[in-house]
């Protein structure tokens, strides 16, 4: 797991494909209910949350649509459509997918603690999930950080998803998802932007990739809460 010392009460991490107890396609970290044993995923996210002293029986995923709709995080809440949570309570856990497309954990530095983690592919991006993760927390000072996902290296679009972003941004049809992200965090007023810039597709000892493995395959996350 990579952490993310966030300004603040928190407990952040990107989780990677190492350490879990699935097989095969979905070797071996997979956070994913899709096509793996389903009791091998609950066993994976409990030990993403126990590296963090999270308590796995309240965890909130959503199921996500590549939409920009962001909810408050519930105990447990698994199947809520979405691709956003939030929350201000100490010890609730919440984890957004994903498999190329960027895990992304916002937080606010000054009132109380608010904590977001977003699941962004270029549609969550152009429809605006950002700025709804950001407004969800208040208006209040922030900061973010971009996680693991396909690298400007390899993300190869066609014309109809490049003219959803700034011309600045795609390079012989490859998007730069990262610095679409950060942009985005930018312009919703995130004035703390940290960037790990690691490609999913090109680490396949460390992550999970569409791109790379097509639809049969695990995912990888980003996990948080805030601190108890």
């Amino acid at each position: 797991m990579i952490r993310w010392e966030a300004p603040g009460p928190y407990l952040v991490g990107f989780t990677t494909r190492v350490g879990g107890v699935s097989e095969g396609p979905y070797s071996s970290l997979n956070l994913g209910a899709r096509g793996d044993d389903p009791a091998r995923v609950a066993e994976n996210r409990a030990i993403a949350c126990a590296a963090l002293g999270l308590d796995p029986a309240r965890l909130a995923v959503n199921r996500q649509r590549h939409s920009p709709a962001v909810h408050r995080a519930r105990p447990g809440i698994r199947e809520e459509p979405g691709d956003g949570l939030w929350s201000d309570e100490a010890g609730q856990p919440m984890l957004a997918l994903s498999a190329d497309c960027v895990p992304i954990a916002v937080a606010t530095t000054a009132g109380p603690p608010r904590l977001a983690v977003l699941h962004a592919g270029w549609r969550g991006l152009a429809q605006g999930v950002v700025a709804a993760g950001v407004r969800a927390l208040g208006d209040v000072p922030t900061a973010a950080i971009v996680g693991p996902a396909v690298g400007p290296c390899c993300y190869e679009v066609g014309e109809d998803v490049s003219a959803q972003f700034d011309g600045d941004l795609t390079h012989e049809r490859r998007l730069d998802l990262w610095s679409a992200a950060e942009r985005a965090l930018r312009r919703a007023g995130v004035a703390e932007v940290e960037r790990l810039d690691l490609c999913t597709r090109c680490n396949p000892e460390l992550f999970f990739s569409h791109r790379r493995s097509g639809p049969v395959r695990g995912v990888q996350g980003v996990i948080g809460a805030v601190a108890g």
